[in-house]
């Protein structure tokens, strides 16, 4: 074989394999969804479109149906597609525009995507709407009462308008109905007080919370540091904490040194969590806010 052949050959051998792997990988479908308040673009996740065929063939047959029309928002929510679950969502307003769980839904994901402003307009407006009643043994994701004044408080946070974060967590610590809402609650109350340097009043809020209560998840992690439970070494690794956990407990393990005034360690944790993927994530959110407000 020549050299001429055996160069025609090779080429042909790397065409073949590149549409070979071509064919085998499945293309790239995220979405660019919004820019973070650190200039970083944020994607949605790969493909999914498989899980909303079903759904849109019954909306094909019937477009205003509100109940298929939610449940697409939902899976939207899911994929990381949040622009689309909010069009949905405004396109459920028109068909349902006095509803509170609706703006809700959509106020909480212009949070997700850094749209503070329109996310407090819609939350702000649905607790003038909805009529509040507490509840008892009610599952988080299906809390109104709390999820309302939950969200609202976040975008105050956020902005660091903690007066106003204050108040509304207290409001959603008072309708929280399971132990996931009171932890969210009672973690962010803690947080609030202590940015406003009311420290012994956070800790009075976080004291009852102790071990072998029958809790667990990630804001109990940071509840049981704040009241000198447990160390945050004992807490947290932060050469493995990935996803949630990292942005979860880290961030408030990075509130927690931000307030006792190292805020080396916190700007470091505030860096770690943004360089995670879960960037949809309230601990992710505020970490994020912190290092914008100092750039």
């Amino acid at each position: 074989m020549t050299d001429i052949a055996r160069k025609v050959s090779r080429f042909n051998l790397l065409v073949l394999l590149s549409i070979f792997l071509a064919c085998t990988q499945s293309p790239d479908s995220r979405r660019l969804e919004t820019v973070s308040m650190l200039g970083a673009e944020l994607y949605s996740d790969n493909g999914g479109d498989s899980l909303l065929m079903g759904i849109e063939t019954r909306l094909s047959a019937e477009p205003n149906n509100l109940s298929t029309l939610m449940e697409k928002g939902s899976v939207l929510e899911g994929l990381r597609r949040y622009r689309e679950a909010v069009e949905v969502y405004t396109q459920c307003l028109l068909l349902s525009p006095e509803s509170p769980e609706i703006l809700r839904r959509r106020g909480q994901r212009y949070i997700t995507l850094r749209k503070l402003d329109s996310a407090t307009a819609d939350l702000e407006l649905t607790a003038r709407r909805h009529t509040f009643v507490k509840a008892e043994n009610l599952k988080y994701t299906e809390n109104l009462n709390w999820a309302i004044w939950y969200y609202l408080a976040l975008t105050y946070y956020l902005k660091a308008d903690f007066e106003k974060a204050l108040t509304a967590f207290q409001k959603s610590y008072d309708y929280s109905a399971d132990n996931i809402s009171l932890l969210a609650s009672v973690n962010w109350v803690h947080n609030c007080l202590r940015r406003l340097g009311r420290s012994n009043e956070a800790r009075q809020v976080v004291e009852p919370i102790k071990e072998d209560m029958g809790y667990s998840g990630n804001y109990y992690k940071c509840i049981l540091v704040y009241n000198g439970t447990k160390t945050e070494s004992e807490t947290i690794n932060y050469d493995i904490a990935k996803d949630f956990e990292m942005c979860t407990v880290g961030y408030g393990m990075a509130n927690f040194h931000w307030v006792n005034g190292d805020r080396k360690t916190a700007l470091e944790i505030f860096r770690k969590i943004v360089a995670e993927e879960t960037w949809q994530a309230n601990g992710f959110l505020a970490a994020e806010a912190e290092l914008s407000k100092i750039q």
